[in-house]
């Protein structure tokens, strides 16, 4: 990019997609080919990486109960999520029909979301389970903790408010599916008993 940028000097022309029209404007149509080939094996390789991450989402909740048990299958021989993986790979071949710039947007709300929620569990934590031994802890007592939760989750709202219109109808009905899910998944899971939630939880706990 440093190169293209340095050779060409028309920043102003520079989109989506346009590291290959430069490499094609510097070296020929056989550099515009190699940095083809390389967007698309690296477009691959995240996308491969991409994939089996996010399949660890719903083969977690199924497990949890929040998803059909079919999704924490494992492989006989493997010991993969494969119906896990499968529908990831699905939801993932549906976001194809967005543009880059879409999912960026879309990537930007679903992101800031899961981090705003990480926040809230690091205080969660250190309400409920104060005397768990840590390997790191925020310093500062409850003004470094406020500092750490609330400063980014400010930010991730400025940001959020601040973009796109159509990202932004977009990302709040998804962000707004995802309490409806849950209520609905709660309420088909069994009550537990007070003792057996003791048995249960505990041990992850003390984890």
């Amino acid at each position: 990019m440093a190169a293209g940028l340095a050779a060409l000097g028309n920043w102003q022309e520079w989109q989506t997609a346009y590291l290959v029209t430069a490499g094609r404007l510097l070296g020929g149509s056989s550099m515009g080919f190699a940095m083809f080939a390389g967007a698309a094996l690296c477009a691959f390789v995240l996308l491969d990486a991409t994939v089996l991450s996010v399949s660890r989402v719903p083969f977690t909740m199924a497990e949890d109960g929040y998803l059909h048990s079919s999704l924490a299958r494992l492989h006989p021989r493997f010991g993969t999520p494969v119906p896990a993986i499968v529908i990831s790979t699905l939801f993932c071949s549906l976001l194809a029909l967005g543009s880059v710039t879409q999912l960026i947007a879309i990537y930007a709300w679903m992101r800031s979301a899961t981090s705003i929620l990480t926040l809230l569990s690091l205080w969660r934590l250190r309400r409920v389970a104060p005397e768990i031994k840590r390997s790191f802890v925020v310093p500062g007592g409850k003004a470094g903790l406020a500092g750490v939760v609330i400063i980014p989750t400010v930010l991730f709202g400025w940001a959020l408010i601040n973009s796109d219109p159509s990202s932004r109808l977009w990302g709040i009905i998804c962000l707004a599916l995802g309490p409806a899910a849950y209520y609905f998944a709660k309420r088909r899971q069994p009550v537990a008993s007070p003792a057996a939630a003791r048995v249960d939880v505990s041990p992850r706990i003390n984890g």
